[in-house]
């Protein structure tokens, strides 16, 4: 294989720990430059922890940290790193996601042979245990969200999709074979470097946070490029949950669709006319209520019989839901994937020889 340039952008934001553990699993990065943007620097309460990231940058040459003097957010962060790169291939990586040299380069090389390629991903798995795999980005168009505020109105329909979308989503990932897909998650992405100025440049400085990627997935295919997923490069991003930015992304969400759908915007009344047609769901009457916050992979067990959880999901949907990589070899919550179950509200597709869990769809608290 021909040596190809490859630079690595890593957003920091008060998150040092995961920040340098993420540059240490890349290693001596011998294929470009790794841009650190850091967005917490000007703040003076965590000065000893920009102090240990600097430190670490020192050390490492192919390390370069840059200093805005104010939060930039995701999206321009990411702006300042592709400003100062020149390298053919651009990947964007989340502080708490982790990729070994060797899938880089393999997700380089993909790209690098399919010239209409503009951008791809590998899988993505939830843990260093590679027990769950995260879900594809899932569709933002007017035909999507409208399909999901139907999804209230059955119960059955909504099961039976849900369950052929996380089949087909095992089979794709399963396969080990590259496959298309409309949109892809900015926080392992591997972009080409000419398909993005084609496009009109990275992400879009009106968005913060949340929905930038989307909005360049959109940008991209309109510029005649494909997007992928290569399941057999492998990634692991710890995400976790957080019900607290939900009003930051929906913000994102209608600066989204008032750019790249504004006629459904507009007939949508700014979206909220989906809210509208969405119905309120009584957990009681389409799922098997867990009695009480849980606060243990134990205490779980117990309330369900020891049956193996398939997926999960914040959405009560499940779609987009965190999946087994085979339901075959599906178990119960151990306490390393418990710990990393932000406290929220979740449905979880399980599977049991317990009569009484019938229905397998299990609505639950993860205690605090």
């Amino acid at each position: 294989m021909q040596r190809i340039s490859i630079d690595v952008a890593i957003v920091n934001f008060r998150d040092v720990a995961d920040t340098l553990q993420t540059l240490r699993h890349l290693g001596n990065w011998p294929h470009g430059t790794v841009w650190v943007v850091d967005n917490s620097a000007h703040e003076v309460d965590i000065a000893d922890s920009t102090a240990d990231l600097q430190k670490a940058c020192d050390i490492s040459p192919w390390v370069q940290r840059l200093t805005p003097d104010i939060n930039l957010g995701f999206g321009r962060a990411c702006n300042l790193a592709f400003s100062k790169s020149s390298a053919t291939f651009f990947l964007l990586l989340n502080p708490d996601a982790r990729i070994s040299t060797d899938d880089v380069v393999l997700l380089a090389h993909t790209l690098a042979e399919q010239p209409r390629l503009g951008a791809v991903s590998p899988k993505i798995f939830w843990n260093d245990q590679h027990s769950f795999v995260l879900p594809v980005a899932f569709p933002q168009t007017p035909c999507y969200s409208m399909a999901m505020a139907l999804a209230t109105y059955s119960r059955d329909a909504t099961r039976w999709t849900a369950s052929f979308y996380l089949k087909r989503a095992v089979r794709q990932m399963a396969s080990g074979h590259r496959f298309s897909t409309g949109f892809l998650a900015g926080a392992v992405m591997m972009l080409r470097r000419t398909a993005v100025l084609s496009a009109g440049g990275l992400f879009d400085p009106d968005y913060f946070m949340f929905f930038e990627d989307s909005d360049l997935c959109q940008r991209l295919r309109r510029a005649g490029y494909a997007l992928a997923i290569v399941p057999a490069a492998c990634a692991v991003h710890e995400y976790r949950h957080k019900a607290y930015k939900a009003g930051l992304m929906s913000q994102s969400q209608r600066k989204y669709f008032r750019k790249q759908y504004p006629v459904f915007y507009r007939l949508s009344n700014q979206l909220a006319g989906l809210a509208t047609l969405t119905r309120p769901v009584d957990p009681a009457k389409w799922f098997r209520v867990l009695p009480r916050p849980v606060t243990s992979a134990a205490e779980f067990a117990e309330y369900t019989g020891g049956a193996s959880v398939m997926a999960f999901s914040p959405s009560w949907l499940m779609m987009p839901a965190i999946f087994r990589p085979s339901f075959a070899e599906a178990r119960c919550f151990d306490e390393p994937e418990w710990a990393l179950l932000e406290p929220a509200t979740y449905v979880a597709l399980v599977d049991s020889d317990n009569s009484t869990l019938s229905p397998n769809w299990v609505y639950f608290e993860r205690a605090a």
